[in-house]
Formats: C-alpha cells, structure tokens, sequence
C-alpha cells in the first residue's frame, strides 16, 4: 500500500509541476542545488562561490549562464539546469554547455531531468546551434540517463588549469 501511494505522490507532484526560466530571485535556489551536486559527489569542496556571484554571473546585463527552474505549482523547488554558451570550432556554430543538472532527492525518477534537458534542446534547436554538451565524471550514475537521451560519449578528456597553475603560466607570459 505504501508504494502504491508514494507513486501516486509522485505522479501528482509530476502533474502539477512547471518549468520557467530563472530570475535572481532563484540565486539561492541554485547557489542550493550546486552545494548539494557537490555533497553527492565523494570529494567535498568547499564553496568557491556564494548566492551574490550567482546573481551576478547569470542575472546581470550580460549574464554568463541561463538557468530554469523545475518546480511545483506552489512554487516548491524541485531541481534546475543551467548552461552557457560555449563554441564549436568544427561546426562553427555555438554550442549549450550544460554545467549543472540537478534534481532534489525525493523528486528523482520522475522525468524532471529529462524534462530540463528537453527545455535545453528545444532552445539549442530553436537558436540554431550545433549541440548540448556536458562533462560528468566517469563514474556518475548519470551517465545513464544522458545515454538514454541520446547523448555520446565524446571519448574526450577535459582538462582545468586553475589556482597557482594558472597563476604561474599566466606570470610566464610576462617573460
């Protein structure tokens, strides 16, 4: 009986749930989910951000991301994606970076991934650009889904110059 209702619960929350893009209002909302995104992960950092360079970076003039918010009718948060735009060279066209997809823990397994990820493929299509794509680590459950929505793996490895790495090479420019 318990499972019949928690499937029901699911189903309705699913019914009554809708995807609007973010406002600086959801800065906390998202500042939120990427802290979570990180406890889940097995190595946990702390914070390199806070909720005002989130506003900043995605709400301002010239935002530097786009986000959309799952949420109930109520207004409750369920999860969000959020991407940039990025450029590929081959196409040369822009592509959507996709740096963040997350959904709260008791709204998983009820489409809302796929559900942000369709909002960033309609706007992808919409806009003319080549691609999304994404980086995840290679041993993340989520591997899964994005297989299952048609994404690839490139079969490439991404790399980060950053902290005194990126310090150093930029002072050897100076030379």
């Amino acid at each position: 009986m318990l499972r019949v209702v928690e499937n029901y619960f699911n189903w309705v929350i699913l019914l009554l749930m809708i995807i609007r893009r973010a406002v600086s209002q959801d800065s906390r909302t998202i500042y939120n989910f990427v802290l979570s995104l990180d406890r889940e992960d097995a190595e946990v950092r702390p914070p390199a951000m806070t909720i005002e360079d989130i506003a900043n970076a995605g709400f301002s003039e010239d935002p530097l991301y786009e986000a959309y918010i799952a949420e109930t009718e109520g207004g409750d948060p369920l999860g969000a994606v959020s991407f940039f735009k990025g450029y590929s060279g081959w196409h040369a066209r822009p592509v959507a970076v996709v740096h963040m997809l997350y959904i709260s823990k008791e709204a998983r397994r009820q489409n809302l991934a796929h559900k942000l990820m369709a909002q960033v493929a309609s706007i992808v299509v919409e806009r003319g650009w080549a691609r999304i794509q994404l980086c995840v680590e290679a041993e993340c459950p989520a591997i899964h889904f994005y297989e299952s929505i048609g994404m690839k793996d490139s079969q490439e490895k991404h790399y980060m110059l950053e902290g005194d790495a990126l310090t150093q090479l930029a002072a050897s420019s100076q030379m």
